[in-house]
Parts: C-alpha cells; sequence; structure tokens
C-alpha cells in the first residue's frame, strides 16, 4: 500500500521553536480522510491545562487542543487508501471508501471476517514502516513513537501492535475493537493470521508498551462490549500497563473534554521520566 501522510512538526511561533522530542502517528477511522479528521480532532479540547513539554516560562492554563497541548511531538496522519467494498459490491453496487480494510457486517464485524484480512495485511505493514521511519528521525528511539487510532484506525494500530518487534512509547486507542478477538486465542494464533515476515516471536512490544483505552458506553457503532473485549485480549495477550476509560456518552467519537484530559496525564506520566539514554529495549538496531 502506497500510503500518504500529512505530517505536521513541532509547533512554531515567532519567538521560538519547540525542539522535536516525540512523534505522534494517528490513523482516522473508516470512510473519513485527513482534512475532515483533522477539522473534528481540532475541535477536541482539554479543560484548562498547561502544554506537555512547553518551554514558556510561566504558561497560563488555557484549553488544549491535540495539537496545542503536544507542542514538541511531530504529528503524522497517514491516509487510508480507497478499498472496494465488498459487501455492496454482491448487490451489484460499485462502491468504494477510504478503510484500512474491508468489512462485510458493521452490525456484526466477525460475519466474513477473513475479508479483513487482505486490508489489515497492506495496512499493518506500512504502519510499521512509517513507525521505523519516525524512529529513525528521533534517532532510533522508539520510546518517543506514540502509535494512536479511533475506530477502524484503532483496529489497524492494534493489529500493528502486535506485530512490532520491539516496545513502543505508548499506544492510545479510541472506540475500537479488535479483529478476530473472538476466533483467536493466543497472540502467536493472532499474528498468524496475517502471516506477515518478520514477526516477533515474543511478547516484548505488548509487555512494555503503556496503553490507553478509551470508549463512550452509548457508542452505537463500535459497541461497549467490544472495547471492554479487547481490553481483555490485550491483557491475556501479555500487556502489562492497561489504562482503560469509560466515559456515559459521547457516542462514536473523542470525549471532550474528560477524553483530552486522560490523554494528556497520561503522556505526561509516561515521557516525564524519559532520559536521553533509553533501555536497549527501545532503540532501533544499526542505527
Amino acid at each position: 500500500m502506497a500510503l500518504q501522510t500529512t505530517a505536521f512538526p513541532p509547533l512554531k511561533t515567532p519567538q521560538y521553536e519547540y525542539p522535536h522530542t516525540h512523534t505522534l502517528i494517528f490513523l482516522h477511522g473508516r470512510g473519513d480522510k485527513v482534512p475532515s479528521f483533522l477539522t473534528g480532532l481540532s475541535a477536541w479540547e482539554s479543560s484548562p491545562a498547561v502544554p506537555l513539554h512547553s518551554t514558556e516560562p510561566n504558561p497560563e492554563p488555557t484549553a488544549l487542543t491535540l495539537r496545542t497541548a503536544l507542542p514538541t511531538f511531530r504529528l503524522v496522519f497517514p491516509q487510508a487508501p480507497l478499498r472496494t467494498v465488498a459487501a455492496a459490491a454482491a448487490r451489484g453496487e460499485k462502491l468504494e471508501w477510504n478503510q484500512w480494510f474491508d468489512v462485510w457486517n458493521t452490525n456484526d464485524f466477525s460475519d466474513r471476517e477473513e475479508l479483513q484480512v487482505e486490508g489489515l495485511k497492506e495496512s499493518v505493514s506500512a504502519i510499521r514502516e512509517l513507525i521505523r521511519q519516525e524512529a529513525q528521525a528521533l534517532g532510533g528511539r522508539y520510546d518517543r513513537i506514540i502509535l494512536a487510532g479511533i475506530s477502524m484506525g484503532g483496529a489497524t494500530s492494534i493489529h500493528t501492535l502486535f506485530n512490532l518487534d520491539r516496545p513502543i512509547g505508548a499506544f492510545m486507542g479510541f472506540c475500537c475493537r479488535c479483529p478476530f478477538a473472538e476466533s483467536k486465542e493466543t497472540l502467536g494464533e493472532m499474528r498468524a493470521v496475517l502471516g506477515l515476515s518478520d514477526v516477533p516471536q515474543g511478547r516484548q512490544a505488548l509487555n512494555k508498551t503503556p496503553i490507553l483505552l478509551q470508549h463512550c458506553v452509548d457508542d452505537p457503532l463500535v459497541k461497549i462490549e467490544s472495547g471492554r473485549n479487547l481490553r481483555e485480549v490485550l491483557v491475556n495477550f501479555g500487556a502489562q500497563s492497561v489504562g482503560w476509560e469509560e466515559y456515559e456518552t459521547g457516542g462514536h467519537w473523542f470525549k471532550a473534554p474528560d477524553g483530552m484530559n486522560d490523554v494528556i496525564s497520561f503522556l505526561r506520566e509516561i515521557t516525564k521520566d524519559q532520559t536521553d539514554n533509553p533501555s536497549e529495549d527501545f532503540m532501533m538496531d544499526d542505527f
């Protein structure tokens, strides 16, 4: 898959330029495009807070967006390609959507689940390469890479995490599920679904990557039960740090301001003790 990305470097102002300390790779949902996704993200604000890693002296608390909350983060937004919608084709209709992989039935994601494999395999391969490139730009620092996704973007990111050969700085999933969770009971079985090359044998990436999941109870598309099941899958597969936040309302989208508040707290906690000398577990080989 030829991956297109929209990338935003650390914030620049007339007075100074923030250093590049981390990269956040964020996957949008099914049927979306990066420009409209960014429009929605710009409305996701926190309660008044101070930006992470701000270099301003005595900054005033203010409502923060993802962009202003993370002034030293490079933000990268991959674009899902157009794919044929198989269910529409079966009805004699020609329909293409921007999607990381195809699904047959959004009321039952396990229906004809095998159709999801081709797109997932292509997308996960592309995102793994993007992670490698972004780590290289940070001097081989995988511990400075944050992977996130919403809905189908979150499902794709989960399978990317399953197929990484080392931990990353963090993973964040929003109103998402785990494809093949009902039929695969072990991490090995889950990895075998995609059959990617260079697949790790152990659980190091899951063991050492901090995870935050957020889901709204009234989500009409990806039911809250699917989100809870994802949490259980991650724990059963070896994840040692899985944060789970449920919100009573918010639908199939980000919760504001509570969700952004929790994201800021999560990222503040995982980055506060990072040093210039990371564990070898997070470093790029032969860099």
